[in-house]
């Protein structure tokens, strides 16, 4: 089926623009191709020499092409279409034969928006589709959590060095307005990613510039507010009731869990389980950030300086309001926290350091979440997490249309499993776990 998708949106491209040439619709093409490998020095995910990620190298090759038509001076519209070339972890030395690296394509952007300037510098805008989106420009890894990942569990999905960089895909509708230095975004988005699929979020995101030295930004997600599937998303009492004890399996869909101490036998002796805990995918996001620009603050406009050296950027996230028993019973656990620098680059580069800082006890496996669950996974290996990740990041701009970048870190890398492990580990688990990779990439 998504061969076939993309098979027409590549014969829709090419037709585009001759039928553009007809109508007398303005076309134009941008696009992107990107070579990126790098090697995890030191990982703790999985035991064994067979599993081992330590010392593999890992990396990805890819492009993209999109169309943008500009209807009128209203409507416009994108369509894009990219492919990657990636690989799974090869365990160790002696596995190495089951290797292999395979295709994924992926639909870049399909969208359509119409633009109306109010007076002044105030704007409305409507985008339906799939299109890309971001609300803080500043992170290069770690933040985003208003609309990447998950409530329960609370597992955070970064690495955010991929095709679309800090931006991710949102699939639905945004209506936007800018208010001079306040904007807000409302957004419909559809869960085409995880299971169970199809279920509808609802958020808004708010940013305002408090003058040229200081940002400010707040959110609220809704995340799978309307379920395509109530059962899927929320059991409730149609759960799977085996699993006795604090406990969920990997995976588990439908699960619920039954406290030990509530286990108990009728006068006919049959079990009877009088606190089942039932709980849900769905559950509610808070995001608040801050941006600071210390050299506006003191006045300075031009000079040796690149335009975001010395900047100083935050974000927090409150991931689920509702307390559950055992696994999610503090909310001061499911705070994820992130602050970055910009270091002075002077023009030339563009550098940061970012550490974030989440306090949660449940795995950081992605597991059970891809699967459809709202527990999380019990891992046997390291469940006690790394509170603490950081990333370096280096980039810069060749000639206008080159870009190099290097990235060193101990962040949320989930690799894609190896040979004999399935998907969604988290490979840095503790504080000496770190990888680094290296990026060149040509856009247009």
């Amino acid at each position: 089926m998504r061969t076939n998708l993309i098979l027409s949106l590549g014969m829709a491209m090419a037709a585009l623009p001759s039928l553009a040439d007809e109508s007398g619709v303005k076309v134009d093409y941008h696009g992107a191709g990107w070579l990126q490998g790098g090697r995890v020095e030191a990982s703790n995910a999985l035991p064994g020499e067979g599993n081992a990620y330590k010392n593999n190298w890992v990396g990805q090759s890819g492009g993209l092409l999109a169309i943008h038509t500009s209807i009128d001076e209203n409507w416009d519209g994108s369509l894009g279409l990219g492919a990657v070339l990636t690989q799974l972890a090869r365990g160790a030395r002696a596995q190495a034969n089951k290797w292999y690296t395979f295709w994924a394509p992926w639909v870049d952007e399909a969208r359509l928006s119409y633009t109306r300037p109010l007076n002044d510098d105030r704007e409305f805008k409507l985008t339906l589709g799939s299109f890309h989106y971001g609300y803080n420009s500043d992170i290069k890894n770690f933040g985003q959590y208003l609309m990447h990942g998950y409530v329960y569990p609370g597992t955070i999905v970064t690495s955010l060095t991929g095709p679309l960089g800090a931006n991710q895909n949102l699939n639905g509708a945004m209506g936007s307005i800018k208010l001079g230095a306040f904007s807000d975004d409302l957004i419909v988005n559809i869960e085409t990613e995880d299971k169970p699929l199809y279920d509808i979020s609802f958020a808004d995101v708010v940013s305002w510039k408090l003058g040229p030295f200081a940002e400010v930004g707040a959110g609220v997600n809704f995340y799978r507010a309307l379920a395509s599937n109530s059962k899927a998303t929320s059991p409730g009492k149609d759960c799977n009731q085996n699993l006795l004890g604090p406990y969920a399996q990997r995976g588990q869909k439908n699960a619920c869990y039954i406290l030990e101490d509530s286990i108990a036998t009728d006068t006919l002796g049959n079990v009877v389980y009088r606190d089942t805990i039932t709980g849900s995918l769905a559950g509610t996001k808070l995001m608040g950030r801050l941006r600071v620009d210390p050299k506006a603050f003191f006045g300075y406009k031009d000079g040796i300086f690149g335009k975001n050296d010395f900047v100083i950027y935050s974000e927090f996230a409150v991931l689920g309001l509702q307390d559950y028993p055992i696994f999610y019973n503090k909310i001061s656990r499911r705070i994820p926290v992130m602050f970055g620098l910009n270091l002075p680059g002077f023009k030339y580069i563009d550098w940061s350091v970012e550490m974030e800082y989440y306090p949660s006890r449940n795995s950081g496996d992605n597991l059970a979440a891809e699967s459809g669950s709202w527990l999380p996974t019990i891992d046997a290996v390291n469940t006690k997490r790394d509170d603490w990740k950081y990333s370096l990041n280096i980039s810069s701009v060749l000639g206008g249309h080159a870009i190099l970048m290097g990235q060193l870190a101990n962040d949320d890398l989930r690799l894609g499993g190896n040979h004999d492990d399935a998907s969604g580990k988290l490979a840095m688990r503790t504080p000496t776990d770190w990888y680094w990779t290296t990026k060149i990439a040509y856009f247009f």
